[in-house]
C-alpha cells in the first residue's frame, strides 16, 4: 500500500507562486494561450489559465456558472447500503458537511477550466488543495514546479491515495471557448462607456461677439462651471447653446451586440437563454429549466458519482474512515425530480389500492404522524351525503 506524502513531498507545498497577468485580454492573446496549451511536446496552460482568471469577472458569466454548479451541490444525495439498497443515515450525514459541498464545487470547476487534480491535504478532518491550474499538463501528467521551467511531478502514478482527478487530462474546459465572446462583450463595454464619456452629455456652444481675451476666458470658465444648476452670467452679446447628440442610436449597436454575447455564453453552460433572462413565454423559459435540470446538470451529477464511488469513497476508506466501497455507495435522490405537490398527489393515488406505511409517509414528506384521525359522526354523514351525489 502506498503510504500518505509528507508535508515536504506533497504536491500543492512544492508549487512556486508566481506573477499572474491581468493585462488588456485580446484575442491575439487568447489564441497564442490556446496553441501553447494545446502544444503536443510541452503543454503550458498557465496564459490560458491567467485569461481565464482575468475574465471571470463577468457578471453574466458567473451568474451562469453558480446556477450550473448549484443544479448539482443543491441536489439531494445519499450513501447508499449496497446489501440492503437503502441509505445509510450516518455514513449520509458524513458526507452532509462542508468538506463534501467544496469538494464538489471544485470538482465541478473540471467542467468550465478543464482538467482538475485534488490533493488530500488533511486526512483526518478531510480537506483538498486545488493544484493551479496554471500549473497542470494533463496530456502529458506531470504539474510543473515553475510555469516556465523544466522542473515537473510526475503523476502518472504513486499519487492514487491523495490525488482525485476530475474532467479529462486533455479538455480545457468551456471557458477555452467562450474567453472570445468575453473579450469581444468586454471591448463592447469599453467603448460604449468611451461613447457616453464623449456623447453621453450635450455639447454646449458659446456665441459672443466680444473679441476680448479676458471676456473670452472667462466665458470658458462659466462654461466649464456649468453643473447641475445650469446658470451662468455672459456678458452682453453672449449667448449659450445646447446642441443634444442626436447621431445614430449607441444603445443598439452596443447593447444587442452585449446581449447577443450574453446569449452565447450561456447556452452552452445552461442549455438556455431564459434561466436568467427575461423570456417570450413561460413555457419556454421551462423549457429552458427543463435542459439544465434533466440534461446539463443530469450530466454533472453522473460526473461527480463517478469521481466520488470511483476515487473519494476508495481514498477515504485507506485512510481510516469507516466507509468501505464494497459495501457503500453514492448516489443522488432522482426521486425528488418530481415535485413535492407531484409526488403526493401520485402517493395519493396509490392509497386509493394500496397500503403505505405510515412512518414512510412521514419521513419522505416531512410530516410528523402520531396515529390515525379518529371519525367524527357528523364528518361521516357529511361524506354519505355528498356520496349520494356522486
Amino acid at each position: 500500500m502506498a503510504k500518505r506524502t509528507s508535508k515536504n513531498e506533497q504536491i500543492f507545498s512544492t508549487i512556486i507562486a508566481e506573477f499572474k497577468d491581468q493585462n488588456r485580454a485580446d484575442i491575439r492573446k487568447w489564441r497564442n494561450a490556446l496553441v501553447m496549451a494545446r502544444n503536443i511536446d510541452d503543454p503550458r496552460q498557465w496564459m490560458l489559465q491567467d485569461l481565464y482568471d482575468n475574465l471571470s469577472s463577468d457578471g453574466h458569466l458567473q451568474a451562469q456558472m453558480n446556477i450550473r454548479k448549484s443544479a448539482t451541490t443543491s441536489y439531494p444525495f445519499s450513501i447508499i447500503d449496497k446489501s440492503t439498497g437503502k441509505p445509510d443515515d450516518e455514513k449520509t450525514d458524513m458526507f452532509l458537511s462542508e468538506w463534501f459541498f467544496d469538494f464538489m464545487d471544485s470538482v465541478l470547476d473540471s467542467v468550465f477550466r478543464g482538467y482538475t487534480l485534488l490533493e488530500l491535504a488533511d486526512t483526518e478532518n478531510i480537506r483538498f488543495d486545488t493544484i493551479p491550474y496554471r500549473n497542470i499538463a494533463g496530456t502529458k501528467q506531470r504539474v510543473l514546479k515553475s510555469i516556465t521551467g523544466s522542473g515537473y511531478i510526475n503523476i502518472a502514478q504513486g499519487y492514487e491515495l491523495t490525488l482525485i482527478h476530475a474532467g479529462k487530462p486533455d479538455s480545457l474546459g468551456l471557458l477555452a471557448d467562450l474567453c472570445g465572446q468575453l473579450i469581444w462583450k468586454r471591448n463592447a463595454q469599453q467603448s460604449w462607456a468611451e461613447f457616453a464619456e464623449k456623447f453621453g452629455m450635450p455639447l454646449i456652444v458659446a456665441h459672443t461677439a466680444s473679441t476680448d481675451p479676458a471676456e473670452i476666458s472667462r466665458i470658458r470658465g462659466m462654461i466649464d462651471a456649468l453643473g447641475e444648476a445650469a446658470r451662468a452670467v455672459l456678458p452682453e452679446g453672449s449667448a449659450l447653446e445646447v446642441i443634444p447628440f442626436s447621431s445614430g442610436d449607441a444603445f443598439q449597436v452596443y447593447n444587442q451586440m452585449i446581449e447577443r454575447i450574453n446569449g452565447e455564453i450561456a447556452k452552452p453552460i445552461t442549455g438556455g437563454t431564459m434561466i436568467t433572462d427575461d423570456g417570450s413565454s413561460r413555457s419556454q423559459s421551462e423549457v429552458h429549466k427543463d435542459n439544465l435540470d434533466y440534461i446539463v446538470a443530469e450530466r454533472d451529477r453522473r460526473m461527480v458519482q463517478f469521481v466520488v464511488n470511483n476515487q473519494l469513497i476508495p481514498m477515504l476508506h485507506f485512510w481510516r474512515h469507516d466507509i468501505p466501497p464494497e459495501k457503500y455507495r453514492f448516489k443522488f435522490d432522482k426521486s425528488f425530480e418530481l415535485s413535492p405537490t407531484e409526488h403526493w398527489n401520485i402517493v395519493n393515488q396509490v392509497l386509493n389500492r394500496y397500503e403505505i406505511p405510515t412512518d414512510w409517509i412521514s419521513e419522505t414528506f416531512n410530516v410528523p404522524i402520531t396515529g390515525e384521525r379518529k371519525t367524527d359522526p357528523a364528518d361521516a354523514g357529511d361524506e354519505a351525503f355528498a356520496a349520494s351525489f356522486r
